[in-house]
């Protein structure tokens, strides 16, 4: 096996993780709405959003990479906001 093919199986391996992170992070999701709706809160929360941004940057150990996984993050939490609004407004995500 060469060095390529031993890349990819460490980047399946890495997809992987990274799908169950996000069914993991989309079902906390469907909790939050469902507390939101509740309370009557609206789903943007800009000093959360800072919070989660500004903590796991901080965490980030390499630094070569911050730009990306901050823009990882944002776009992780934009696809939160959606799925909120899909439940919010009883629609059925079929993409």
């Amino acid at each position: 096996m060469n060095e390529l093919e031993l890349a990819r199986i460490k980047i399946d391996e890495a997809d992987e993780e990274i799908r169950n992170a996000f069914l993991k992070r989309m079902n906390a999701v469907k909790d939050v709405i469902n507390y939101k709706i509740k309370n009557n809160l609206a789903i943007f929360d800009s000093s959360r959003e800072d919070i989660v941004i500004n903590k796991n940057m901080a965490l980030l150990k390499d630094k070569n990479v911050s730009k990306y996984y901050e823009d990882l993050l944002k776009y992780l939490m934009k696809l939160s906001k959606e799925y909120q609004e899909e439940i919010k407004n009883g629609i059925s995500s079929n993409r």
